[in-house]
């Protein structure tokens, strides 16, 4: 059981950091190519969303694999150490912040998105969310990272 959850753990740390950081780079480069091509700002970001709302699912499953297997290591390790607790309390982080993205912020924009060209009310509110959807998931990013790397802080020295 401890192999599965370490296996799950990285699978979906992965996602939720490599996955999440390269959709992120990918949206900002498509769009900085979109605008020097002609394109307006908000018209090339607004594009790139659907990118972002998809994702959102996946990082979802992720962020559910995750629990599932933090929890699973938590249940059958008998000797917890302050650096596991620092790596349940990352991982605890970037779940809750992938929620919060994938179930709260990510169907409002979606809901909001068909109205921006025409309405500047809905723009304005997607800008919102879309400012804090943008804090939101980098801190799934920041703490999927830290969850990643404590295992490698955790490990004795080797003379």
């Amino acid at each position: 059981m401890h192999k599965l959850a370490a296996i799950l753990r990285l699978i979906s740390l992965a996602i939720l950091f490599g996955g999440s950081a390269s959709i992120v780079f990918a949206a900002i480069v498509l769009v900085k190519t979109a605008v020097a091509a002609g394109v307006g700002q908000a018209e090339a970001a607004a594009a790139n969303a659907p990118i972002f709302i998809h994702f959102a699912k996946v990082a979802l499953g992720a962020a559910i694999a995750l629990l599932a297997a933090e929890a699973m290591d938590f249940a059958t390790k008998s000797n917890k150490t302050k650096k596991d607790y620092i790596r349940y309390g990352a991982s605890f982080a970037s779940i809750a912040a992938t929620m919060v993205f994938s179930l709260g912020l990510t169907p409002m924009m979606a809901e909001l998105l068909p109205a921006i060209a025409n309405n500047p009310t809905a723009h304005e509110d997607f800008h919102k969310l879309h400012e804090l959807s943008r804090m939101v998931f980098g801190g799934t990013i920041l703490f999927a990272l830290i969850s990643l790397l404590m295992p490698v802080f955790s490990c004795e020295a080797k003379s």
